[in-house]
Parts: structure tokens; sequence; C-alpha cells
């Protein structure tokens, strides 16, 4: 016989377990939309955190455009020249019928718009040039410009001296063959960068100018702004205007004098007018303290064209390397005579690559300002004939 009253017990255990199941279904809705709502929110918290980087970066590269800057990577010859000896030149070409053996011989030099004599009595050389070669020989300015260009790319332009800085792109684009630079006993006429910092400043690396202002003389300056961007850029992965500021001085004396003064932090100097200044007490060495000295960078480079015909090739080296520039002036500061003297294009250019592929010839830089210029300073540097500081 059953007992009633256990009956009865059962089934109201049963119903009281029941009745909580209904509660903890909506309890697990809520908790389910609760993470579903928090998951929301981070995905779009991410999606925005992303956009916003997106956003600083497109805002940062535009900054670093303005300069002219490119992502830094090495350039390399035009397609339709070979180099298969790893000299970073253009081969003469295989086929014969592509040589030139032209007549005349065109010679296109540029000059230093800074100096009241040219450093080589170009017409001495031009007539040295005939003899040598046996061949008439015309001259004509060269200015580097896109025309320019274009005609030693085309042969017809065959013998071309140039600024140091320019060379890198005639080389991958036009065929040029550096064959020397110019200078002395001491070795090559040129300029060095210098990165110097006040006596007293913690700066000792490159690394340690992030997060500082870099003054430079002008955007188009080599040794007073490229070189330093460039240098900062490639070694110590500091962008301007991004990782550090710059701000314009508008000359090489303003900035040597603004940094023994204590009015700037750090700048980008040409080695030769400091040592000018020093020279002449304008300043003295406890006055600031070199962090980096570059590599030199060379003043005039000479060479030909890489399809002259092989014995033609070897007589305008011969040329250029036998010229005695005896009517030429001499080098200011040791008095010593100038000539032309045989580069090795893959070592001596390194630095001055190191600036080519840092800078996109398509991104011209902005014109400076500087709250230190006078009223009288120009508001924007020429755009030919890079800074020869």
């Amino acid at each position: 016989m059953s007992d009633p009253s256990g009956s009865a017990s059962s089934s109201s255990g049963a119903g009281k377990s029941a009745q909580p199941r209904p509660v903890l279904r909506a309890i697990r809705k809520v908790l389910y939309l609760a993470l579903a709502a928090a998951l929301a929110v981070v995905a779009y918290a991410s999606y925005q955190t992303t956009q916003a980087r997106t956003k600083l970066k497109n805002s940062q590269d535009k900054l670093v455009r303005n300069f002219g800057l490119t992502t830094p990577a090495p350039k390399h010859l035009a397609p339709e020249y070979s180099d298969k000896h790893g000299r970073l030149l253009a081969d003469p070409p295989s086929d014969p019928k592509k040589l030139l053996d032209p007549d005349p011989l065109v010679l296109a030099y540029g000059e230093d718009t800074d100096l009241d004599v040219q450093p080589v009595d170009w017409e001495e050389f031009q007539k040295y040039l005939a003899e040598v070669t046996g061949k008439k020989v015309v001259a004509q300015a060269y200015n580097n410009r896109v025309n320019d260009v274009a005609e030693v790319k085309n042969g017809l332009i065959h013998v071309v001296a140039l600024h140091a800085a320019d060379t890198p792109y005639l080389v991958n684009n036009a065929g040029f063959i550096p064959v020397a630079v110019l200078g002395t006993a001491d070795g090559a006429l040129g300029n060095h960068l210098d990165l110097a910092v006040r006596t007293k400043s913690d700066i000792k690396t490159l690394a340690d100018l992030g997060g500082r202002t870099l003054t430079s003389t002008s955007p188009t300056s080599i040794t007073g702004h490229r070189a330093a961007v460039a240098l900062l850029l490639q070694d110590a992965d500091l962008r301007p205007d991004v990782d550090y500021s710059i701000t314009y001085s508008l000359g090489q004396k303003r900035s040597i004098l603004g940094l023994a003064s204590g009015e700037y932090e750090v700048a980008a100097l040409s080695d030769d007018k400091l040592q000018s200044m020093l020279a002449f007490g304008r300043v003295k060495p406890a006055d600031f303290r070199i962090i980096y000295r570059s590599q030199v960078i060379p003043r005039l480079t000479i060479g030909y064209v890489y399809n002259l015909q092989p014995d033609l090739a070897a007589k305008v080296r011969a040329a250029i390397l036998d010229f005695k520039n005896g009517r030429g002036p001499t080098e200011e500061t040791t008095e010593q005579a100038m000539r032309f003297f045989a580069v090795d294009y893959k070592k001596d250019f390194e630095f001055v690559r190191k600036i080519d592929e840092s800078f996109d010839p398509r991104l011209a830089p902005k014109p400076a300002k500087s709250k230190a210029a006078s009223a009288s300073a120009p508001a924007s540097p020429p755009a030919t004939q890079p800074g020869k500081e």
C-alpha cells in the first residue's frame, strides 16, 4: 500500500525544481545579450582605434612627403641597362651598332654660382680633351634639368661635369659613368655633414634626436638639410615633423652662430663653413659638440656616357685624369692646385646614394620658413643648383 504523504511530498518537490527554469533561461539570455553587447563595443572600439591609427599614419606620411621624402629603398639602373660586374654602373652595349663615336664631342658642365672664379679652367679642358681624343669638342651648360638629362640619355651630350649630389640619378637613368671628382693632393674636394649640438646637451646619438628640434638651412641644401633628414630616417627611423621638428635658419652662419649662442638645440652644419668660422675665431670648439660626421660629399663629378666607343671612352678617361688644370685657381684654405682624381662610384658615393635613396625627385620640398630670417631674406631658395652648403 502506497504512502499518500510520500507521493504528495514527491510531487511537491518536482514542482519546486521546475519553477526556476524560466528564470534561469531569462538570466542566461540577459548574460548572452550583455556578452554580445560587450563584444560589439570591443569590436567598435577596435575599429575606431584602427581608423584613428590609419588616419594618423596617413597624416604623418603626408607630413613626411612634404619634405620630398620617400620610403628609403636602393635605387637601381633603369631596365635598359645591365651591370654584370656589380659596379652599380651601366655596362657598354653588347651590340656594336649602339656604340657612339660622335664628332663633335659635346662637353656639358655645371658652374657653381656661388663662386666668382670656377675651380676648373673649362676652356683649357675643352682644348685638352680635343687634343687627346682627336675630335672637335663643343661645350655647353649643364643645369641638371629634364632636358639636360634627356640629352645625356639620348647621346646628345657625351662628357658631363655636375654636382655630386645629382650623380646617382644620372647614373641610374641616363647611363652616366663617373670617372673622377675634383680634389687636391689631400683628397676629394667636398664637404661633410656635421650634426652638432650644444656643448651641455644630453643628445649623444642620432636616436636621441627624437622629440627634439633640428635646425636646417633650407629644404634644397645638401649638407644643411637633405643629408641630415635622410640620415635620421635611414639610421634612426626618425621622420621629420613626426618624430622630431625642423626649423630653418636660411644660412649656415646663422645655424652655426645660433648653435654656439644656445639659440638652437641641434643643427645640420656644413663642415667647411664650420671650419672656416673656427679659423676666423667666429666660434670656438667649446661652443658645440659634434655627434655625427658624414663621409665626404664631393662637389664636382665628371664622366662620360656608357655607350661611347671603348677606345674613345678610354681617351676621354685619360684626358680627365691627366688634365693638370694649371690655370685654374688653387684651393682656398690649403692653396693647393685642384685637379681631377679617379673615383670608385660604388665605394666613394655610398653616402651620396643614401641621400638620393631617401628623396623622390617627383616630390618637391616645401619652401623654408624661419622666424629667425630677416625681412630681406628670400621667401624660398632657388629650385635649381642644389645647396652647396
